[in-house]
């Protein structure tokens, strides 16, 4: 019985979600990916060292001193972050397990649609060349659509205020990855299932529905070699360029880092998450020839408003409001909606 749901299982249940992260093999924060990304900094770090001093010898204490800064990894943003990591295993674990569209759900509607119309599918084989053409069509596919959702997240005054959370970080970590307003989380649920389910239900309906995409612990496998593949090093303080021809084809940390720039020279860059080719079409890919100094976060003049948690949580959706309510708009709102 509910009433039997003690307060101490309910607390087990909440730490269980929160620490899941960590040893599910197809999340990007577990223990693997975590691990593969340090090797890559811990090699870069040496190198550069090398090159600065001219010694092979590897200076154990002093290069992990490099790797976990305390004055960023105990900084009081990252601390939030962490917070934030917290509440929000539950919270996107409830609007995960409660949302209304899913990819299949688009797919199906079209393929119904289509049938209404007398359009049917097509028959095929599931050979293994047409799975690995249908995999990397999805993760094509994924990868546009959750750079498309950013795009708009940048773009679209509102959206933007439940964003700004992110960007509202001051230092990087992986877990700053998380940080994320429920709203933002939900849109961009919305927006890429919308997107990979009408990418999915012409497939069908075009070239047969008897595919069975590649998978690796439950994630394409294209992603979770993405995943792995130094993904936690963009959000780190780490700065990793992939040289200017790579980082015309994959969006490099360094390019996520400039994401993340208050500049205003790197304003709305690089909105990409494997590939670049969608930045080059947006008009937004931003390449930076040497190493940057990068500042990170949002405008001064907001950015104590998200300092604490309320602030984080509370702040946007006061802001959504006083937007719809005519309340006068902040400088960001007035300056992309065109308003004196």
């Amino acid at each position: 019985m509910l009433s039997n749901f003690s307060l101490t299982d309910q607390l087990a249940t909440i730490w269980a979600v929160t620490l899941r992260v960590f040893v599910d093999p197809g999340h990007f924060l577990s223990i693997f990916p975590l691990f593969i990304a340090f090797c890559i900094a811990f090699f870069v770090v040496c190198h550069r060292r090398r090159q600065k001093t001219g010694s092979s010898e590897v200076d154990l204490r002093r290069t992990m001193q490099l790797l976990f800064p305390r004055r960023i990894f105990m900084h009081d943003s990252a601390k939030l972050d962490y917070a934030v990591f917290a509440i929000n295993q539950i919270v996107l674990f409830a609007i995960a397990v409660s949302t209304f569209l899913s990819p299949a759900i688009i797919s199906n509607t079209i393929l119904e649609f289509a049938a209404v119309l007398g359009l049917q599918t097509a028959g095929t084989d599931s050979s293994l060349a047409l799975r690995i053409l249908y995999t990397v069509y999805i993760v094509l596919l994924w990868d546009f659509s959750a750079t498309y959702a950013h795009y708009l997240k940048h773009k679209v005054p509102v959206l933007w205020e439940v964003h700004k959370v992110h960007h509202s970080a001051e230092v990087l970590t992986p877990i700053t990855a998380l940080r994320r307003h429920p709203l933002d989380a939900l849109f961009g649920t919305v927006c890429t299932s919308i997107i990979m389910g009408a990418g999915i239900g012409v497939w069908v309906l075009f070239l047969g529905q008897d595919v069975m995409p590649i998978y690796v612990f439950g994630s394409l496998i294209g992603i979770w070699v993405w995943r792995i593949a130094g993904y936690n090093l963009r959000h780190s303080h780490l700065w990793l360029s992939y040289g200017d021809f790579w980082n015309r084809v994959f969006i490099s940390p360094a390019q996520h880092q400039v994401h993340h720039s208050k500049s205003q020279q790197h304003y709305d860059k690089n909105f990409g998450h494997i590939f670049s080719v969608w930045d080059s079409l947006f008009g937004t890919l931003y390449c930076p020839k040497d190493t940057e100094r990068v500042q990170f976060g949002i405008g001064d003049d907001e950015l104590p408003e998200y300092r604490s948690l309320f602030g984080l949580y509370v702040t946007p959706v006061v802001k959504i409001w006083r937007h719809f309510a005519g309340f006068p708009a902040d400088e960001k709102l007035q300056r992309d909606t065109g308003q004196p």
